[in-house]
C-alpha cells in the first residue's frame, strides 16, 4: 500500500545553497507529488508569486523539473538524486578550497590530531579524498566505504592510484574494494588510510567507538603505510 503523506515532510536544506521557500516546496512536491505552480503554492500555504519563484529556484538548482504541457506541472527529482547533487557541489567546493589552500605558502609541520567518531573519520576522509592528486590508500570497515562512496566516484575520474581494502564482504556497493581477513592481526577493525603520502590515519573501531589519529608526521605516515601493506599482503 503506497503511503501518501497530507503534512508536507520538514526540509531544511538552507545549508546547501537553497532557500527557505524553496526547502519548504521541496518538501510539499516530495510529499505530495507532482502538480501545477498554483497547487503547489495552495498546499503550501504561499502566495503563488512567491510559490513560483521557488519553484524556478528549485529547476535552475536540478532539484525539479517542469513537464510539458499546460498549464504547467512540476515534479521533484527523487531524493537520491537530490543528495547525490548536493553532494557533487559540495565536492567541487571542497576541491577547490583545497586548491587555494595548497597555494598559501604557509611553513609546514607534523600533526597529531585524535579521531573521536566514525562519522568525523567519513567526513575527513571525504574532504582529504577530494584534496587527493597522487594515491589514496586505504583499509576501512565495509560501512565507511559505503558513507564515502560519493567521494571515491568522483576520485575515479581523476588520474589517482587507488588501493581500497575493507575487513568485510568487500562493500558490495561501492566498486573496486577488496576484502582482506585481519583477524587476530589488529585491534577492532581497521582504520588505515595514506592520502599522497603526506596524510595517514591510524586507528579502530570497536564496536561502535573509534579511535586512533590523523598524523602528517612522516614516520607515522610510513607507519600506516607498512602496516596496511602488512595486513593486505604487500598492497
Amino acid at each position: 500500500m503506497v503511503v501518501v503523506h497530507t503534512t508536507p515532510v520538514q526540509l531544511d536544506l538552507t545549508p546547501f545553497d537553497f532557500t527557505p521557500t524553496e526547502s519548504l516546496i521541496y518538501g510539499v512536491l516530495v510529499t505530495r507529488g507532482p502538480g501545477t505552480g498554483y497547487a503547489v503554492a495552495r498546499a503550501a500555504g504561499l502566495a503563488r508569486a512567491n510559490a513560483y519563484a521557488a519553484l524556478a529556484g528549485l529547476v535552475a538548482k536540478g532539484a525539479a523539473r517542469v513537464d510539458e504541457g499546460r498549464p504547467k506541472r512540476y515534479r521533484p527529482e527523487p531524493p537520491a538524486v537530490l543528495l547525490s547533487l548536493i553532494v557533487d557541489r559540495q565536492g567541487r567546493s571542497i576541491e577547490a578550497l583545497a586548491q587555494a589552500l595548497d597555494e598559501i605558502s604557509v611553513p609546514s609541520s607534523p600533526t597529531l590530531t585524535p579521531v573521536t567518531s566514525v562519522r568525523g573519520v567519513a567526513q575527513f576522509l571525504g574532504i582529504e579524498i577530494a584534496r587527493a592528486r597522487v594515491s589514496v590508500r586505504l583499509l576501512l570497515p565495509d560501512d565507511l566505504f559505503v558513507s564515502i562512496a560519493p567521494a571515491l566516484r568522483r576520485l575515479a575520474s581523476l588520474d589517482t592510484e587507488t588501493w581500497l581494502y575493507s575487513d568485510g564482504s568487500g562493500a558490495s556497493d561501492v566498486p573496486d574494494v577488496q576484502a582482506v581477513d585481519v583477524s587476530g592481526r589488529w585491534p577492532g577493525k581497521p582504520l588505515l588510510a595514506v592520502i599522497d603520502n603526506r596524510i595517514a590515519l591510524i586507528g579502530s573501531v570497536e564496536a561502535t567507538a573509534a579511535s586512533g589519529y590523523w598524523t602528517t608526521a612522516p614516520a607515522l605516515v610510513a607507519a600506516a603505510e607498512q602496516a596496511m601493506a602488512a595486513l593486505c599482503g604487500g598492497a
